[in-house]
């Protein structure tokens, strides 16, 4: 399930995807947590989310496929909670990260001649 950009004021569409999530922060881990959906900004993580709005952290999205799986790292920020889990922000996302992203968006749509259309209305995650 795709859901429209259009419906919730998102620059980017959302993709519904599961992949294995290890995320850290304040010498913590939350690991092997799956995802519910993925932007080229961020992704929502579900299960018990305990960390503050704000806190800094460091994502890896294992995504298997090749051997050894591919660790799409990047630097991220809990941007809200909820009972179902938590909506993390990208801060900081590498090319080679953001080209594998941008697949996965891809791979994952319903609707891949919109989400082209973002990526080519914004350069980076950045707006023109």
């Amino acid at each position: 399930m795709k859901i429209k950009s259009s419906e919730n004021h998102r620059e980017f569409s959302r993709v519904a995807i599961k992949v294995q999530a290890n995320i850290q922060a304040k010498g913590r881990a939350i690991v092997s947590r799956d995802t519910q959906d993925i932007s080229m900004k961020g992704l929502f993580v579900k299960g018990e989310a305990d960390w503050p709005v704000g806190t800094e952290c460091e994502i890896h999205l294992l995504l298997e496929g090749q051997d050894p799986p591919v660790d799409l790292s990047v630097k991220g920020r809990v941007q809200r909670v909820t009972e179902d889990g938590m909506g993390l922000l990208f801060t900081e996302v590498g090319l080679e990260a953001y080209e594998h992203l941008h697949n996965l968006v891809m791979l994952n749509t319903h609707e891949p001649d919109e989400v082209e259309q973002e990526f080519k209305n914004h350069r980076g995650l950045k707006k023109k």
